[in-house]
């Protein structure tokens, strides 16, 4: 598929970032775009679900403390 746009987009396009520019292929630009995105969601996912290990790990130390004191009273 990236050959497919690769071949069919060989415009350069001039990019224009906040101190800098450059003039790339639309294949290149569109490829830089894409692995960018995927790796900004795969860092978030990363994030939460290390929060959510976390907080798993807190509700199994709770869980077992409430158990332990069921346990006590009966």
């Amino acid at each position: 598929m990236a050959f497919v746009v690769g071949t069919q987009n060989p415009n350069l396009v001039e990019v224009n970032f906040i101190i800098a520019s450059a003039e790339m292929p639309l294949a290149t630009l569109l490829s830089l775009c894409l692995f960018t995105g995927i790796l900004v969601g795969l860092l978030f996912n990363f994030l939460s679900l290390i929060r959510l290990k976390q907080k798993n790990g807190q509700l199994h130390k709770a869980n077992n403390l409430l158990l332990t004191k069921n346990q006590s009273q009966s």
